[in-house]
């Protein structure tokens, strides 16, 4: 059992060490030379899986020497702190960087046009209304409002001036104003927010255009407009192994089920086997898999999920009784497993909303119920291991140790009243001989020394209890 939680923490850790922009890679073809068309459509701003890919999309970009990117958008936008995050990647990129509004860029979509070079707009589209709101859609505290305009404000505003957009369209897209405005050729009543059409943003003014470049039809005449091929434009894609990880996310309950019947099977068992290789191969897939599908999973709650297991085997090992230790364990496990299914962006959600219990429950509908399948599905099938496995010829010759048959839990032959001794300290669990067999088994709590004499108390599926035989 200590080897599988050794074992654990090291393919997670092992795992979470690898690079995952080289994961997957060789699937791939390299964006050298190449312009990289990154689309970004309805709820791609506000899935957690979709930051992750086009963050890793624009790593790629840069190491693998592409020649632009372009950014086709139609959305009503999303999330702020990891569209911000995107942004500041965009803008640090050495390449050409274009927005084509095709045929929305709203809210956080015109915080992604606004981290670009150039903007072109299909005839009819539009662009603006870019105030910070509540996920939940809950009015945000005035002070809190205040802190957050302050910050994202200053932060767009940068960027803005950093590619040459003017600051003051920006501002009115973003703020609120008691006053009427007037921008470019656009009156902005008193309480608006600034949204322009194709045609008000491609409105020549003394220094150029009021903010997009032009109105084209189609893609292809924005890659005349720059001079580019269309031989040379590629759109990025998912990889394989992206694809994998958001289909690993979906069945994390089964991953559950399976580490959970696996770790039980490990305890269950002398030496490290079947048991400990299951729990060790499922939950290292369902932290990355999470990882890589934009949730909440990381070295954190991987880190947390770990001591969680060392907590539970010192409890079970070192102190007897189940007490302080294996408590708090077995909460940091669980907690970890749950909050590592939670979608990032949901979660930030949540936060924005404040304290709202809807807020909340969105955000942990999804990974309670793949919890509690998780953990109805492990006693299940600990109860089917239990009933068929040791009953199957080549399971029993070929994959279980061969003392799996004399006392591990596993069948259900009964010795209750048996006389045996100690031939490990049980702390709780250990081993004794009884009838010329050694013996897994478990105290009730009691710590029980070499040599002791104990009996056997009871035994059946879930394994073999004894007591101390007062001297």
């Amino acid at each position: 059992m200590k080897t599988l939680f050794f074992f654990l923490l090291l393919s997670l850790g092992a795992l979470f060490g690898q690079d995952q922009r080289a994961l997957g890679k060789s699937e791939e073809a390299s964006y050298e030379g190449k312009i990289v068309r990154i689309t970004v459509d309805e709820k791609d701003l506000s899935i957690g899986a979709s930051f992750k890919f086009m963050e890793r999309t624009l790593d790629r970009v840069k190491d693998e020497g592409a020649k632009a990117v372009i950014f086709d958008l139609d959305t009503p936008g999303g999330l702020a702190f990891p569209t911000k995050e995107l942004m500041t990647k965009l803008a640090e990129l050495e390449i050409p960087t274009i927005t084509f509004v095709n045929s929305e860029a709203s809210s956080a979509g015109s915080f992604i046009a606004i981290s670009t070079d150039r903007i072109y707009m299909t005839p009819g589209s539009n662009i603006g209304s870019s105030a910070i709101v509540s996920g939940g859609g809950q009015k945000i505290d005035p002070v809190m409002r205040a802190k957050l305009e302050s910050f994202f404000g200053s932060h767009v505003r940068y960027i803005a001036e950093k590619k040459g957009h003017r600051p003051e369209v920006i501002e009115a897209m973003m703020f609120l104003s008691d006053e009427e405005r007037v921008v470019g050729d656009v009156v902005v009543k008193p309480g608006s927010l600034l949204n322009l059409n194709s045609t008000e943003a491609t409105k020549l003014m003394d220094s150029g255009p009021l903010l997009a470049k032009a109105e084209l039809k189609e893609l292809e005449d924005v890659l005349k407009a720059e001079g580019w091929s269309s031989d040379d434009l590629v759109t990025a894609e998912p990889s394989g192994f992206e694809r994998v990880a958001w289909w690993v996310a979906s069945v994390s309950g089964l991953l559950i089920m399976l580490g959970l019947a696996g770790g039980y099977f490990e305890l269950k068992t002398p030496g490290f086997g079947l048991g400990g290789i299951v729990s060790i191969v499922a939950f290292s897939i369902f932290f990355f898999g999470n990882y890589v599908a934009g949730n909440m999973a990381g070295y954190e709650l991987a880190a947390i999920f770990a001591l969680g297991l060392i907590l539970i085997a010192v409890e079970i090992f070192v102190i007897p009784g189940f007490g302080v230790a294996g408590i708090t364990g077995l909460l940091m496990v669980v907690g970890a497993l749950a909050f590592s299914m939670v979608d990032g962006v949901e979660w930030q959600k949540y936060q924005w909303g404040g304290t709202g219990v809807s807020e909340l429950l969105s955000a942990m509908a999804g990974p309670a119920m793949q919890l509690v399948f998780g953990i109805f599905g492990s006693l299940i099938l600990l109860f089917l291991m239990m009933k068929f496995l040791p009953k199957v010829k080549f399971i029993d010759d070929r994959m279980l140790p061969s003392s799996l048959n004399a006392g591990t839990g596993m069948e259900t032959q009964d010795r209750a009243g048996m006389t045996g001794v100690a031939r490990t300290d049980l702390k709780p669990s250990g081993k004794v001989e009884v009838d010329g067999q050694i013996l897994e088994v478990m105290t009730e709590g009691q710590y029980i020394t070499k040599g002791d004499a104990v009996r056997i108390v009871s035994e059946d599926g879930m394994g073999i209890v004894v007591k101390k035989i007062p001297s």
